[in-house]
């Protein structure tokens, strides 16, 4: 009886530690699934960018994206295409980067309808082009231009599709909210006002 005792007084000095520890430090906002998997995403890319086993091709793909403005047109002028060596580490890479697309797709469950087709459809074709010059058949700078082609393609189509889901009436900020803050300025996301706070989704 007094070891039942002695363990129910463990037990109950556990639990204030722990609301005592809760209490003392910050409590961090649940995120949402969607911003849960866009942040799997993003550090699934960071980890791909960092990665020393594509150090040999860092300089001619950009690895964590589709397109870096800086050096797009340094890409864009490589005519030579993947040495035998390089289509090894090509291909590893690739593998990598469709593990961080699975993840991506995930979160096209949450997003509204319009925008999901068009994210996808562009996911689609940037894995199929990545297959193409994982084989061999393209050269680095032909491979650069095709990716932003086909990033600038559907992406008119997005950006409409979540101006259209911000228009709805639900999503429209209420007479009633007052000192509605400005929203977020970013060209690579656009952002709608949902519920009580503005909601941005990268482009």
């Amino acid at each position: 009886m007094m070891r039942k005792y002695g363990m129910t007084r463990l037990h109950f000095l556990a639990g204030l530690l722990f609301l005592s520890g809760c209490a003392s430090s910050p409590v961090e906002q649940a995120r949402t699934p969607w911003e849960e998997l866009k942040q799997q995403t993003r550090l699934c890319l960071s980890d791909v960018r960092s990665d020393r086993e594509f150090s040999s091709i860092a300089d001619k793909v950009t690895l964590g994206g589709t397109y870096d403005p800086d050096v797009y047109f340094e890409l864009a002028g490589i005519k030579d295409r993947p040495t035998a060596e390089e289509k090894i580490v090509i291909r590893k890479w690739v593998a990598r980067l469709k593990a961080c697309y699975k993840i991506k797709a995930e979160s096209y469950a949450y997003e509204p309808a319009g925008v999901a087709k068009w994210a996808a459809m562009t996911d689609d074709e940037q894995l199929s082009l990545l297959s193409e010059f994982s084989r061999g058949d393209l050269s680095y700078g032909r491979f650069a231009v095709k990716r932003l082609e086909i990033d600038m393609k559907y992406r008119g189509e997005i950006t409409r599709a979540v101006s259209a889901d911000y228009k709805r009436p639900e999503n429209q900020p209420q007479k009633k909210d007052s000192a509605i803050p400005k929203a977020p300025s970013d060209s690579s996301s656009t952002c709608g006002w949902e519920g009580k706070q503005w909601v941005c989704r990268s482009l």
